[in-house]
């Protein structure tokens, strides 16, 4: 990363020599409220500054480069205390701040930000299992990776997600897909208690019982609310309580398979309820390195192998590779994983579970494809990623209306499939050539499954960036009941106003 100038530390030994304030107000404000977070006993050797190797390590362990925007400064809180200080400084002196978990956020102003302090989680990331209460406690600077592997020794899993990258507080704030997700819901759903500290300094817990608006509007509601410090979720037993396992892993066929694997997912999620401990979605894509590819993740919770939803896959011919297999949560995650410390952007997209409509969202993203080739210099490296998630009824239903998402009115009339095209490149100038074509290719989608009244509006808020209002996507009810519980938790709007990171509730 290039060295940058520190301009508060600058316009601060200047103010020494000349014991003049000076006037220029970004500096001013940026020297003001970095120095009054470091001013602070309980802070003051938790905030970073540019040019520091603690700051620079920082900002180099964010997955995308597009969201490593560099702050201000940089407040580590190490607790609950430190974070209620650290809100309540930020409040006192109207600093812009940004939030940061794991920091697995795609765009610009996900997490970080440019123009004030970033708020990194990044020294709370413990895991902690009360088997008396078979509760798993997970702290918000925590990724995935590391929490599957400290739950191993109980054999015990959670909602969380398939990456082992993944920050937690981001994935369960936005939702969050898993293995678990049929028999379970989304990861949210999973989630017993938050202790959040509020705009005042106050912390408060939200549950079904406790301030069970707040716990709701959580779940899918982002940042909007407060700072979460912990999260008390729901352990899930798995098989064998001597053998942490599960069975997973994945299927790669040539790609002239595709419509048979599509048949097949459309039919494994119209017939989740006869097996909601399996899992199954498509990934299929194209990279400069390799070409094209075709495989899909098949997963069993109860670790049991080749189960009957997944016999139509078993079936399908031209197999190239199979790694299905029984392992750790760790290692299938790792396996998943795709790397980091480029430019990303995803565009997210829902339709019916109809097998026609996902051939035309498989011909269209071929079609980009063929674009983006025509359009960049040859032996650019990049590679766009197609999946196909299932969203099924069971996995909607089991929240009986205690989430944000509002999905209830849309997975009425059936299943549906999360079309989610991820792109990856080296450089922002190719960035800026291939954004505006996958734009195109998802509104052509969009259009054509709205012609055949196959288009849901719900967008996965973990998956989209500015171009997209998903919370907005949740409905006028949802909404509603957002603004109402920001109104009275977050009176002063701090976290509508202040904060400068992630998706804001809709006016």
């Amino acid at each position: 990363m290039k060295a940058v100038t520190n301009p508060w530390m600058a316009v601060a030994a200047t103010a020494v020599v000349v014991g003049t304030v000076l006037a220029e107000p970004q500096l001013a404000q940026s020297t003001k409220c970095c120095h009054a977070l470091a001013a602070s006993s309980a802070l003051h050797s938790k905030v970073l500054y540019p040019n520091s190797t603690a700051y620079e390590a920082r900002i180099d362990s964010i997955w995308s480069i597009d969201a490593a925007l560099e702050p201000w400064c940089l407040v580590l809180p190490e607790s609950t205390r430190d974070t209620t200080e650290a809100i309540r400084i930020i409040n006192r002196n109207q600093c812009p701040f940004g939030i940061r978990s794991g920091g697995h956020g795609i765009f610009a102003n996900a997490h970080n930000v440019k123009d004030g302090v970033t708020i990194d989680f990044g020294s709370m990331n413990t895991t902690t299992y009360d088997s008396k209460t078979n509760t798993v406690s997970i702290l918000p600077g925590s990724r995935w990776g590391p929490v599957f592997q400290a739950l191993e020794p109980y054999s015990i899993g959670v909602a969380g997600g398939r990456q082992t990258t993944v920050g937690v507080a981001g994935f369960l704030l936005g939702g969050g897909n898993s293995w678990f997700n049929n028999a379970y819901g989304w990861g949210c759903d999973t989630v017993k208690n938050f202790e959040v500290v509020l705009a005042d300094g106050r912390v408060v817990n939200a549950n079904a019982d406790e301030n069970r608006d707040l716990w709701i509007t959580l779940k899918g509601g982002s940042g909007n609310f407060g700072l979460v410090t912990r999260f008390d979720l729901e352990g899930i037993p798995l098989a064998d309580p001597t053998n942490p396992v599960m069975w997973g892993g994945k299927m790669v066929w040539d790609i002239s398979v595709i419509d048979d694997v599509i048949d097949t997912l459309v039919a494994f999620a119209d017939n989740v309820e006869s097996d909601l401990h399996s899992t199954s979605h498509i990934l299929t894509g194209y990279a400069s390195t390799i070409g094209w590819a075709l495989m899909c993740s098949l997963d069993n919770i109860d670790n049991k192998p080749n189960e009957t939803a997944f016999d139509g896959y078993m079936t399908i011919p031209s197999l190239i590779q199979s790694t299905l297999r029984s392992d750790t949560l760790f290692n299938i995650a790792e396996e998943f994983s795709g790397p980091g410390r480029a430019y990303n952007f995803w565009l997210p997209g829902a339709v019916k579970n109809d097998a026609d409509i996902l051939k035309y969202v498989f011909k269209r993203h071929e079609d980009f494809v063929q674009q983006v080739i025509e359009a960049i210099p040859p032996n650019t490296t990049w590679s766009s990623l197609l999946q196909l998630q299932p969203i099924s009824v069971p996995m909607v239903s089991h929240a009986q209306g205690t989430n944000s998402l509002g999905l209830e009115r849309e997975a009425a009339g059936g299943p549906g499939i999360m079309t989610t095209i991820g792109l990856q490149m080296e450089t922002p100038e190719i960035e800026a050539i291939i954004y505006p074509l996958a734009l195109a290719c998802e509104i052509d989608i969009e259009e054509y499954a709205a012609a055949r009244n196959a288009r849901w509006e719900y967008r996965y808020l973990n998956y989209a960036d500015f171009t997209y209002d998903p919370i907005a996507s949740y409905g006028k009810k949802s909404v509603e009941r957002m603004r109402a519980v920001s109104a009275q938790y977050d009176p002063a709007g701090v976290f509508q106003h202040l904060r400068k990171s992630g998706f804001k509730i809709p006016h």
